[in-house]
């Protein structure tokens, strides 16, 4: 027992002056969001464990070391689209439309959490080369506006009012220094496609590892048909939903004079 104490000791020396290798393993509780008619929203954990090995082992067992000072950041964002940005503004009382923008390649979904404030362990130019933070994402419109920061601030403050655009620093847990966890919170106007979530690894203010799961969020049943149909047959969609809307009012004249 005592040479095998100090044959760890050993290893673990040697260990300290040879370096790390990380390994990250992440997860989803489930991997597919189902929108339906009852659908209120989702929330999902993502989880995972840090391992941590010495680079170069004594012995062909590796000696797997608790994952001090590190910290985690979580993205998760669907795919990029184009958004039309309105300005209004008050006309004789009225607020009307007065020009628009078309911003290009923004996420309909954004959300970022990490370990703590990303100021604290990452620098502005890391988390600008890794587009972390609202105000790394990218912001390319058609067209040219003196307001174009007005815009971006508008875009944001409206997304972040639906739940689609939300920053949380502290949301990432890490238990006994290994394992991790963040609870992922989805509105019920999420849009629908291919997710990304992405958990990156950062040590001594470097981000080491990224590891990358899929989430799909797509409609089912009914909510599939509608949206298909919107999508491949706008035309006839849109007089429908006028004859339904039409119908609706008719019918509830209807029913309102019967009861009068």
């Amino acid at each position: 027992m005592f040479l095998r104490n100090i044959s760890y000791m050993v290893i673990l020396f040697f260990a300290a002056h040879r370096g790390y290798t990380e390994t990250l393993v992440t997860d989803l509780s489930q991997r597919e969001i189902e929108i339906t008619s009852r659908f209120a929203g989702s929330e999902l954990l993502l989880f995972g464990a840090i391992e941590r090995y010495a680079k170069e082992a004594i012995q062909s067992d590796e000696i797997a070391v608790q994952g001090l000072d590190y910290d985690i950041i979580v993205v998760v964002s669907s795919e990029p689209t184009d958004l039309i940005i309105r300005k209004k503004e008050n006309k004789a009382g009225i607020w009307v439309n007065s020009e628009n923008i078309t911003v290009r390649g923004v996420p309909g979904y954004y959300a970022i959490a990490s370990t703590r404030p990303l100021d604290d362990f990452l620098s502005s130019d890391r988390q600008a080369e890794f587009g972390l933070g609202l105000k790394n994402l990218s912001f390319v419109s058609e067209g040219e506006s003196d307001d174009l920061g007005a815009y971006k601030e508008a875009l944001f403050r409206n997304m972040k009012e639906k739940g689609l655009y939300i920053e949380n620093s502290g949301n990432v847990e890490v238990k006994n220094e290994i394992l991790f966890r963040a609870n992922l919170t989805f509105p019920s106007n999420m849009p629908v496609g291919n997710y990304k979530a992405d958990v990156y690894l950062v040590r001594d203010g470097q981000i080491i590892i990224n590891h990358r799961t899929d989430l799909l969020v797509d409609k089912k049943g009914l909510e599939r048909v509608i949206y298909n149909f919107a999508h491949e047959y706008p035309p006839l969609y849109g007089i429908m939903a006028i004859f339904v809307a039409l119908f609706a009012g008719l019918f509830s004249g209807f029913v309102a004079r019967k009861v009068t």
